[in-house]
């Protein structure tokens, strides 16, 4: 039975067998979270409002700074029926291959920044976990999504 995260404008379904973490700072939000293993999905909420490209770009800038060898793909889609700003990103990590996906957007109350990754060796058995839990997520703020959609493959 997957456990629910439901507070700050957001609901998600996460894993029960996933430790949550809520860190605050200045106002903006963060939760993740994550397994036994390296791979996390993490959702960062902007009281502020900066622009969706402008939160995602800041978070490719800082991959870029981290790792030498960065591949970035745009992506496109919506989430919680807001036109995503999207990045896929492959990088190599302690002679690991890595993935993340960058997903940000606007709300009328925050701009969201979803962001999960893990090794390409892990992602084999969380990638669909990580997707569930975005596919999970919801607003609760007027114009968010209004049906839960919570996936029962979560564990």
């Amino acid at each position: 039975m997957p456990r629910s995260y439901d507070d700050d404008g957001v609901r998600f379904a996460y894993p029960e067998s996933w430790e949550l973490v809520r860190e605050e700072d200045a106002g903006e939000v963060r939760l993740t979270v994550s397994g036994d293993g390296t791979s996390f999905w993490s959702l960062a909420l902007f009281p502020s409002g900066p622009a969706a490209n402008e939160v995602v770009e800041t978070a490719v800038d800082a991959f870029r700074d981290e790792y030498d060898e960065l591949d970035v793909y745009c992506a496109e889609g919506s989430l919680c029926g807001f036109p995503v700003e999207g990045r896929e990103l492959e990088f190599v990590c302690l002679e690991l291959i890595n993935s993340a996906w960058l997903k940000g957007f606007e709300t009328p109350g925050f701009t969201v920044l979803v962001f999960y990754q893990g090794t390409d060796h892990e992602l084999q058995q969380t990638r669909s976990v990580l997707e569930a839990i975005t596919t999970s997520l919801q607003l609760l703020i007027p114009g968010g999504s209004p049906d839960p959609r919570y996936p029962a493959d979560l564990d």
